[in-house]
């Protein structure tokens, strides 16, 4: 099978089921101390060019933190030092959008304008100053929003004309002039985060936002290159990373955030991210985190992507494996992780773990764990969490308690 992409910046042949790279692994592993207590969880790894101390890596929340032009606020710069201290070996900062018609509220960092450089640099300061190493996650929301803003918005974006089946909105099509402009906005937004002294970016592919919209058949029925086939609505993720790549250089981490299944039948199926993944890991993508669910799953009986309690821990980590299959880069698994032991056991077949809501509760989980307590997480997982980020920003009912 061959896809090819006549891309904006370059063509990119890739043959998938006989794929070769040029740089066979990409990761390297250096052990810790013999008397470590959790060998695995605490070994450093690469991505790209970044050593990253351990296995831990906080995902990508949007915390709310940040000023209404973008700029973070001295409580998200505490809430990432703080992480920083804890130990937890990467640091995604939350959802950064690259333009403001791409926000998906409106106290959310932002990557759209060069006056938030200076800003961001406290961040970043601050942060690897604490120890810490930080990514920032760059995102176009398309037609999903925060439910809250949705008055505030003209139009719904999105690969097709439709009615939004979670707002029940109408979603304005995009003109390809219109994307290629999108694809340039994540390069700009790409380069201010290196310029603010961000150590990787992360380009957010799943939940049902932007790039995620277009791979779904759910949402795109676009009749041009964008739509149809797998590899045109492959395309403007592909474009994007071209774009990203070009603008921060090839030795910059750069990696990617992908639902593998949109969580119910005829959206995003994971067969089909992993020939995705396949095509990135080609192209030079430095680790893919492995995700799944969308709004639009919960909203047709399946599942979105933040599950509540009780759920099996790990319960994503069979896509991860089915991409890790497929790819050279690191992959990290994402979702319901709490048992130090289990994550142990899983890193024998994974490359690391991420977690959001435990570290909202104990950004002292990681330097815990390593210190020998290896109880689970304390998150239960009651999502109180998310409630407050849509009102008063993020936090945990019980941090401290």
């Amino acid at each position: 099978m061959v896809f090819k992409f006549n891309l904006h910046f370059s063509i990119v042949d890739i043959k998938i089921d006989e794929l070769t790279y040029s740089v066979m692994g990409n990761q390297t592993f250096f052990p810790t101390k013999a008397d470590s207590k959790m060998n695995r969880m605490n070994q450093s790894w690469k991505m790209g060019t970044l050593e990253i101390k351990n296995r831990l890596v906080r995902s990508a929340t949007d915390e709310g933190f940040a000023t209404p032009e973008g700029a973070p606020t001295q409580r998200l710069i505490d809430i990432d030092t703080e992480l920083a201290r804890g130990g937890v070996g990467l640091i995604i900062a939350g959802t950064a959008h690259i333009s403001l018609e791409g926000k998906w509220g409106n106290n959310g960092i932002g990557m759209d304008h060069d006056n938030l450089i200076k800003p961001l640099k406290r961040l970043c300061k601050a942060t690897q100053e604490a120890g810490g190493i930080l990514a920032a996650q760059l995102l176009h929301c398309g037609a999903t929003v925060n439910p809250a803003t949705l008055s505030e918005r003209e139009v719904l974006l999105g690969p097709s004309a439709m009615i939004d089946p979670l707002f029940g909105h109408p979603v304005e099509e995009l003109t390809q002039d219109h994307i290629l402009k999108i694809v340039d906005d994540y390069a700009m937004a790409a380069s201010r985060a290196k310029k603010a002294g961000f150590d990787a970016v992360q380009i957010h592919s799943a939940h049902g936002y932007l790039i995620n919209q277009f791979l779904s058949p759910s949402r795109n029925f676009r009749k041009d290159q964008y739509g149809g086939s797998l590899a045109n609505r492959t395309r403007l993720l592909c474009q994007v990373y071209e774009a990203i790549r070009g603008a921060v250089g090839k030795d910059f981490p750069l990696f990617i955030k992908m639902s593998a299944y949109d969580g119910f039948p005829g959206g995003v199926e994971p067969y089909e991210t992993a020939h995705t993944a396949a095509i990135l890991d080609a192209m030079g993508i430095d680790a893919i985190e492995v995700s799944a669910g969308t709004p639009e799953g919960g909203k047709k009986g399946g599942w979105d992507h933040i599950l509540p309690a009780p759920f099996e821990e790990g319960s994503l980590l069979k896509y991860a494996l089915l991409i890790k299959e497929k790819v050279n880069c690191p992959v990290i698994s994402v979702e319901g992780w709490r048992n130090p032991k289990k994550i142990e056991k899983t890193l024998e077949k994974i490359d690391a773990v991420s977690m959001s809501r435990p570290f909202i509760r104990e950004p002292n989980l990681a330097n815990r764990w390593f210190e020998g307590d290896l109880s689970p997480a304390l998150c239960i997982s009651c999502n109180k969490c998310l409630e407050l980020q849509m009102d008063t920003g993020m936090a945990c009912i019980f941090h401290d308690k």
